[in-house]
């Protein structure tokens, strides 16, 4: 089927049939091109009304790329499509691809840019999906990894939690010779990256020193491995269907699983529901030998022990008959700040910002904020002190901080990241998790105290 025609399929079906605005992730190259070209083509033909944009991502990894980025603004200009461009920053980092940190980088810029609810169509095609689960075949993969890429899906705004921007591959049933031809047909010009030369790239390997012998044996072969991984796919997805119901007999909350109830599970099961919850979570799946090392390291361990089993940044832990997974950077705070009249404080790490918000509509019952006065003194925030006293709201005894961390079963590991807010030598409250415990008030307000207070709000981005 002709690009042409692929596109006029999939603008009369969901998602891009009720799409308002289309975004082309367009780099300059030829697929991306082709893509642009024919979907301003196939909405001028049919005068379909969505308004089509285009976004340059910039990452200045070749000397080319000031060249590129002008290029594809020329490009836009001619086909009178709006344009625009950012800029990400990329840095190697030991043991890991630069063409990942890449991809990462620009996918969470599109989101940023396009509107909310938007479709951000890229240029992906058949043989790319070969590429794909050929080396996801190499690492090993199981269903999942041999899906290959998916042809649509919504991500939400790192920077704005309510936000989704659907992302969409319209040409991945389409081979890249049908691009070219395209291509040529309308003497587009395009950009090529030099780095696609370098074989010592996995992918680029594959592209020119492999896939051209297995074409040349099995013409077919794009084909029939696309039509393998939309079998792995379905297969995944039913997977997904029966984890999806035994997550929710065995979650204590969004970072943790019931400890027997997991440990009831056969191995296999225990690996596949492992797998899903951290996918909700957004967090990438350890190696088949760490998640071989949870049951005997981690669940079955001693009952005083405290294991660790760390991979790619995270850890499993264990607390209170409970399975966690952390952050292995969690943020250990460490501050010490007295409140001068500052509208917000920025907290250490991601923590978020201490919003002070002046008001005399007083709620003293309202224990989701942490009303003070502060006509009674000077306020301090500050961490650690564990040995410091603190009288609970509903409490009748007062204790040191560490005996109430055991009784409310804090986790050792979030210890560290406690806030206190303290006037006068008295804890008023503290910030756990982003919620508060707030002291009883009566040991610190009367009746007679000015009303002129400060709420504390705290917003979190952990």
């Amino acid at each position: 089927m002709s690009v042409l025609n692929t596109l006029r399929e999939q603008l009369s079906c969901e998602p891009l049939l009720s799409a308002t605005h289309i975004f082309v992730a367009y780099s300059g190259g030829v697929d991306s091109h082709v893509l642009l070209h024919a979907l301003h083509s196939v909405r001028k033909e049919a005068e379909l009304d969505f308004q089509l944009s285009a976004i340059h991502i910039h990452h200045g990894l070749s000397q080319h790329a000031d060249q590129w980025q002008t290029h594809c603004q020329q490009v836009c200009s001619q086909l009178d499509i709006p344009f625009q461009t950012a800029n990400v920053s990329v840095e190697a980092l030991p043991r890991q691809s630069l063409e990942a940190q890449a991809r990462e980088a620009r996918y969470n810029k599109l989101v940023e840019l396009a509107p909310d609810n938007s479709q951000v169509v890229l240029g992906q095609h058949q043989d790319d999906q070969l590429e794909t689960f050929l080396l996801q075949l190499k690492r090993g993969a199981g269903p999942k990894g041999l899906s290959a890429m998916n042809r649509g899906w919504v991500s939400p705004c790192p920077l704005q939690p309510d936000k989704q921007v659907g992302f969409y591959r319209p040409l991945l049933d389409t081979r890249q010779q049908v691009i070219l031809d395209y291509a040529q047909q309308h003497n587009l010009k395009w950009c090529e990256d030099e780095s696609n030369q370098n074989t010592d790239f996995e992918r680029n390997f594959l592209r020119h020193d492999v896939l051209p012998v297995l074409q040349q044996r099995w013409p077919e072969i794009s084909r029939s491995v696309a039509r393998s991984a939309a079998l792995c796919a379905e297969q995944q997805r039913l997977l997904d269907e029966v984890c999806a119901e035994k997550l929710k007999q065995i979650q204590a909350s969004a970072n943790s699983l019931h400890l027997p109830a997991l440990k009831e599970l056969s191995q296999s099961w225990l690996h596949q529901v492992v797998r899903y919850w951290l996918s909700v979570l957004g967090i990438q799946s350890p190696s088949l030998a760490v998640l071989n090392q949870l049951m005997p390291e981690v669940l079955d361990a001693a009952d005083d022990a405290m294991p660790i089993l760390q991979w790619n940044g995270w850890q499993f832990r264990r607390f209170d008959q409970q399975l966690f997974v952390i952050r292995a950077s969690l943020d250990k705070v460490s501050i010490h700040k007295v409140w001068q009249d500052e509208k917000s404080i920025k907290l250490p790490g991601t923590m978020g910002h201490l919003t002070f918000i002046q008001t005399k509509d007083v709620q003293m019952e309202d224990m989701s904020q942490l009303t003070v006065n502060p006509n009674l003194g000077p306020i301090l925030i500050r961490s650690g002190a564990y040995s410091v006293r603190f009288k609970p709201a509903g409490s009748n005894h007062s204790k040191p901080l560490k005996q109430w961390f055991k009784q409310w079963k804090v986790a050792p590991w979030l210890r560290d990241s406690v806030l206190l807010v303290i006037q006068n030598e008295q804890v008023l409250g503290l910030l756990i998790e982003g919620c508060w415990q707030i002291a009883h008030q009566g040991d610190i307000y009367s009746e007679n105290e000015p009303q002129c207070l400060i709420k504390v709000k705290h917003y979190t981005s952990i």
